[in-house]
């Protein structure tokens, strides 16, 4: 970590406990999965931009070839998103890395462009497969809840089948654990007023209530193991396997960006058990990202339907 010497300046950990950290956030095999490319890529953007300068040199290095696989990777990559992540990576490129390496990535960039559009004319929509909604329903327990948002708007079927009560008190429960009648005000009494509560209302009260999950959605910490994990691996059909969870239920807490450029340079402990300054550190980001995720396009609406 970083440590203050007796005149105030500050002297960087050694270079093991850097690529010790920085492997522990997962970046690399982050990139490999198209779900969470997008993200990976904004997350290695930020640590370009405000922590490659500081990094030891080896640990640079593994960036820089990280960067290089993140644009190799990008013609497989068929969303929008992930493509507007791309270009985020690299301006940051362009501002932080030193003149050859910025070229060679640039470089890696610009022909990754041009294998993507190729690739796109290639490849014809086939449309939409027709599926049961059960069956919908089973394979969307294993998508994030960023993920789930998405699907919602690719039909009608896929919003019907994302909109499933028992599929969100699954996600509301593995996020924020069980619902408080009492805190959260709901006015049915007894049994009634959980099996008739609509739970993807409650998710969304509940996660536009809390500032941290609003501000960002791909991060998180496990409290019971202190692990950094990508909310993408917390979903019902796939829990993360904490070995020192045993008979409790999951806890997690949101992870905010800058903390975790701040946890890779050693300024921040993010295994530690404190957490009550994360809420009021993210507070004067609230204007530019609150409701990220629930910022998609929606389908033309009707009352049961709409996001």
């Amino acid at each position: 970590m970083m440590r203050k010497r007796d005149g105030g300046e500050r002297e960087m950990s050694s270079p093991s406990a850097s690529e010790r950290r920085y492997s522990e956030l997962g970046v690399s095999e982050a990139l490999r999965r198209q779900y969470d490319y997008p993200k990976a890529c904004e997350e290695l953007s930020l640590i370009l931009r405000k922590a490659y300068s500081k990094l030891p040199k080896p640990l640079q290095s593994r960036i820089f070839q990280d960067t290089l696989f993140a644009f190799r990777r990008l013609p497989e990559v068929q969303t929008s998103q992930g493509m507007s992540s791309a270009n985020v990576l690299v301006q940051a490129v362009e501002v932080s890395l030193p003149k050859q390496k910025k070229s060679v990535a640039v470089s890696e960039f610009k022909n990754a462009m041009v294998a993507h559009k190729r690739r796109g004319k290639t490849h014809q929509d086939e449309g939409t497969m027709q599926v049961p909604q059960d069956v919908l329903v089973h394979i969307f327990r294993f998508l994030d809840v960023q993920a789930l948002v998405v699907v919602s708007s690719v039909c009608w079927a896929w919003n019907s089948a994302s909109c499933d009560n028992t599929l969100w008190r699954s996600k509301y429960s593995l996020l924020f654990g069980d619902y408080d009648i009492k805190t959260e005000g709901h006015t049915v009494e007894g049994k009634d007023a959980i099996t008739s509560l609509d739970w993807k209302v409650a998710f969304k009260r509940k996660y536009t209530g809390t500032l941290t999950w609003r501000l960002t959605s791909h991060r998180a910490k496990c409290e019971h193991c202190k692990s950094l994990l990508w909310t993408s691996h917390i979903t019902c059909g796939r829990a993360h396997n904490c070995p020192e969870m045993k008979d409790q239920k999951l806890k997690v807490k949101s992870v905010l960006p800058y903390k975790i450029v701040e946890y890779l340079l050693g300024d921040t402990d993010l295994t530690s058990s404190s957490d009550s300054d994360s809420d009021s550190d993210g507070s004067s980001l609230v204007e530019q990202q609150l409701r990220r995720l629930w910022a998609y396009p929606r389908l033309i609406s009707t009352r049961n339907l709409a996001i």
